[in-house]
């Protein structure tokens, strides 16, 4: 109504004031069409007034001064407002249409982030089950692993000696699985750090295949190595070790009897590629990335525990995304796979100097055992008095603080979890209140991540259940007698 105010005085107006006028009354409502969205009641309500005051303006200067071309300027400014009203419509639709898919963006938006919450919470929850499971099978393996190996050190008949074999073989088959249960928990962690390093790809892959020939020729299956060249690569060698093995372990288990693997290292291009191929069952191709998923297996349905968890690929997925490794497979089912790592190739290095074997453990430690199982207890102390040491045994923090305070100690080995919601940390804390260069290793049957972050953050060396007798030996320390001091053992990362 405003901007319409200035036709009252329209007829005062000269020609070129009048065409102004009009001009700025037309552009100001064809603007209208996108600053109301189009919509219809604003629009008109803002337009309307001015064209057709502005139409009005124009015919009653036609009848009072007879001039046909004020007469269609009034019939143009009338069809201007009907077009205008037609593209409001138009612009309208446009602008609710888009209201509509913005809304549904949103709502599509907060589902996902929904879904997403759910699948964190899901695989949070699966995380802590796999631990909690991995914790109470580690108990009573790992006290049947220090029995064995107890039972190893004695003198025995030929019979014996077998049973205790056969009874070692078994229990290298459960620690196996349960060690593929950790590796994940380990890395969804984020424990496992890369230590990048020259690496020598076709000697790893070459001391790779000797070892796991024999396993090969025990399978009825020829394992091949094909190296043309020296190929070097910036990397992890253990981490990279691992997924190999994993590899081939993969291709082992899923080739009929009679069957070929094949080790191959190559460059191309500035990069290096190492394959591992089988002529086993092969993958389709809708099935190509699930193998990749966690206890996801091909033609196993029965779930023969030779063929593992269905871990391995899934563990090779996240080391190659550790190591920033290019990985890639390509099957065909009855023709077999290829699964290929591919990382860029660096100058070759010169060999480094040998490392020599670290001398035997010495024997007669005192050694103190927490844990609140007794039979975890017992387990260790047959085990340990088979060492020739002196063996301590507490159930919690209370009476590992009265043998420390007693007892002269070289080493603590402790329980993560304790009763009561005690913690080995605490307890190790607690001893060394009374003997503070004592050496303490934790040893735990939980995976759980958050629980490898803390003894990581502790700096206290931790091994995982069930312990073999190599493990033990290899945490043990010097004696007290053998040294003016003992120092304390590196705190090195829990992975």
């Amino acid at each position: 109504l405003m901007l319409s105010l200035p036709l009252l005085w329209f007829q005062t107006l000269s020609d070129n004031g009048r065409s102004l006028l009009s001009l700025v009354i037309i552009t100001v409502a064809t603007v209208s069409v996108v600053t109301t969205s189009g919509y219809r009641g604003m629009f008109m309500w803002f337009a309307a007034p001015m064209l057709l005051s502005l139409t009005l303006a124009w015919a009653l200067n036609a009848f009072g001064s007879g001039q046909g071309i004020a007469a269609a300027l009034a019939a143009t400014t009338l069809m201007l407002l009907l077009f205008l009203r037609s593209l409001g419509r138009y612009a309208s639709a446009v602008f609710m249409e888009g209201c509509a898919y913005r809304l549904a963006e949103q709502q599509s938006n907060q589902q996902l982030k929904a879904a997403l919450a759910e699948a964190d919470e899901a695989n949070h929850a699966k995380t802590q089950f796999l631990a909690a499971a991995s914790h109470d099978l580690r108990q009573p393996i790992h006290s049947m692993n220090i029995l064995v190996a107890a039972l190893s050190l004695r003198a025995l008949d030929a019979p014996s000696r077998e049973i205790v074999a056969l009874l070692g073989s078994v229990n290298q088959v459960l620690s196996k699985q349960l060690d593929t249960l950790l590796d994940i928990s380990k890395l969804d962690a984020g424990v496992v750090q890369a230590q990048p390093a020259p690496c020598s790809l076709d000697q790893l892959v070459r001391a790779h295949h000797a070892v796991t020939l024999p396993l090969a020729a025990q399978l009825g299956l020829q394992l091949q190595l094909q190296v043309d060249e020296a190929v070097w690569v910036h990397t992890d060698a253990a981490l990279m070790a691992r997924a190999l093995s994993n590899l081939s372990d993969n291709a082992l288990k899923y080739t009929p009897r009679g069957g070929t693997v094949r080790l191959i290292v190559r460059a191309i291009e500035g990069q290096a590629l190492l394959e591992v191929q089988d002529s086993g069952i092969g993958i389709a191709k809708d099935e190509q990335e699930r193998v990749f998923r966690e206890f996801y297996q091909v033609g196993n349905i029965e779930r023969d525990r030779n063929k593992g968890l269905g871990l391995g690929l899934s563990i090779v997925q996240r080391l190659c995304t550790l190591l920033a490794v290019q990985l890639s497979l390509q099957s065909q089912p009855g023709q077999g796979t290829c699964v290929t790592l591919r990382l860029p190739q660096v100058a070759a290095q010169a060999p480094a100097a040998p490392i020599g074997k670290l001398p035997p453990q010495p024997r007669g430690l005192r050694v103190l055992v927490v844990d609140d199982e007794a039979m975890v207890r017992d387990s260790m102390r047959w085990l340990l008095e088979a060492l020739e040491c002196q063996v301590f045994l507490a159930d919690g923090t209370t009476q590992a603080t009265e043998v420390a305070a007693t007892q002269p100690l070289d080493l603590v080995l402790s329980d993560f979890r304790l009763q009561a919601g005690a913690s080995g940390l605490a307890a190790i804390e607690a001893v060394r209140a009374h003997q503070p260069q004592l050496c303490a290793v934790l040893i735990t049957g939980d995976t759980a991540p958050d629980r490898i972050r803390e003894a990581q953050a502790a700096g206290v060396p931790l091994l995982f259940k069930p312990v073999s007798l190599e493990d033990l030996i290899d945490v043990l320390p010097q004696p007290r007698d053998s040294a003016a001091m003992v120092p304390p053992l590196p705190t090195h990362a829990a992975s």
